[in-house]
């Protein structure tokens, strides 16, 4: 019995010691699982939103160059603005919606900047989605080059991609989020593919591989369907063409160019790939230097940074089914078109209600960062309880408009 107490007691020791050196070796790893797995709790996500170096790996996309100073034209925001036939009080708004910055641009003067939540103006807030819009920048510095064909199908580039979902899908319709590749987007699934594709960044795997385990739905180019890793397979192509990662691909050609103020951080899988469709970190005024770039069709004080071209066929609808109606926004290439779009309005959104919106005529750049837990909640408010088509992305829409319109009936 003594042996066999003995043998039990030097079983358990070994166990404990081996578990002691897989947590030590695993500390980082579970550390981020952990975070990842309380992301959203709504007591840490306004910390969370500005430190997802703590949940995350992440790259450094590094700035350089002078920095362009905003000039400075203290403004006020209007009161209330329509919103489907409500009048709604900004300040209920911006506080219901959770914003942690507002950073309104007109002419290139900062009318309006003020930070919420506790969060100073130093911060590096998430993008999320935004980052599909930088990625595509990118990518059409290089389609103009000559080095990608968009009528091309996707395996003209990425060999691995044959026999998955992607096989035969030209490149145009990956861009206008039309691939027909089966996908889940639903955050709120556990086994959805986009939760899927985080946990690949929590704990450990490549995206790239990830990407090549996608099967199809349905026909490209038939319809709208918004697949996120639709933009990581556009960011494989330009790296590819390229031989730079994405990382370099924005410092030469962005961070570089356009004064940014702050090195940004751009989340990455295991084996060091920018996770394209969502992981940039930036201060809320460098967004807004993104935002002027586009403000400008890709020039920046005369320097030609993203072919015109390209700016304006990404900010417009490629197929008949990505066009805006009344209450339906439309796609371009990785940028949102708003319902019943003025000329030169588009905008870049992220999810839990990050926007740059832009309004070429009037000269308008609006940040937008927020913290929304109820971003993709349908249920509207019981004010508005009666109101057709309401999601936030509106009611975004309907504030920064009401801003503009402001602004152009008192410029002063």
């Amino acid at each position: 019995m003594s042996r066999f107490l003995r043998l039990t007691g030097a079983t358990l020791f070994f166990i404990v010691v081996a578990f002691g050196i897989f947590v030590a070796f695993n500390h980082e790893k579970a550390s981020r699982l952990y975070a990842t797995i309380t992301l959203f709790d709504a007591d840490k996500i306004v910390h969370n939103f500005s430190h997802m170096d703590e949940a995350f790996l992440t790259k450094t996309v590094k700035h350089s160059g002078p920095i362009f100073e905003f000039g400075h034209k203290p403004g006020t925001l209007p009161d209330s603005f329509p919103f489907k036939g409500q009048n709604v009080d900004t300040d209920e708004f911006l506080k219901r919606r959770a914003t942690t910055a507002l950073v309104v641009i007109k002419d290139d003067n900062i009318l309006f900047e003020k930070y919420y939540l506790a969060t100073p103006d130093t911060d590096l807030r998430i993008s999320w989605s935004m980052a599909k819009s930088f990625t595509v920048a990118l990518f059409g510095i290089y389609e103009e080059k000559g080095l990608i064909d968009i009528d091309q199908p996707v395996e003209k580039y990425l060999p691995e991609m044959k026999g998955s979902g992607y096989e035969g899908v030209p490149v145009r319709a990956v861009l206008a989020m039309s691939s027909g590749v089966l996908w889940n987007e639903d955050y709120g699934d556990f086994y959805s593919d986009i939760n899927r594709m985080g946990r690949i960044l929590a704990i450990g795997g490549s995206l790239d591989e990830f990407t090549t385990t996608l099967s199809r739905e349905k026909d490209y180019g038939k319809e709208f369907h918004y697949v996120s890793m639709d933009t990581h397979v556009i960011s494989m192509i330009v790296r590819r063409v390229t031989g730079k990662s994405l990382t370099e691909l924005a410092e030469e050609h962005i961070w570089s160019n356009i004064g940014m103020e702050n090195d940004a951080k751009w989340i990455t899988d295991s084996v060091g790939t920018a996770f394209a469709l969502g992981g940039l970190n930036m201060r809320s005024r460098d967004y807004a230097r993104f935002g002027r770039l586009y403000l400008n069709n890709g020039n920046w004080n005369g320097k030609q940074i993203i072919p015109e071209a390209w700016v304006k066929v990404s900010t417009s609808p490629s197929y008949d089914h990505n066009k805006p109606g009344p209450d339906k926004f439309g796609y371009g290439f990785q940028w949102w078109i708003a319902p019943d779009a003025r000329p030169g309005e588009f905008l870049a959104v992220g999810i839990y209600g990050q926007f740059i919106y832009i309004n070429q005529p009037e000269h308008m750049v609006i940040v937008k960062n927020a913290a929304d837990l109820k971003f993709m909640d349908k249920s509207p408010p019981e004010k508005y309880a009666d109101v057709p088509f309401y999601d936030s992305k509106h009611e975004a829409v309907s504030f920064f408009r009401a801003i503009t319109d402001s602004l152009h009936k008192n410029p002063e």
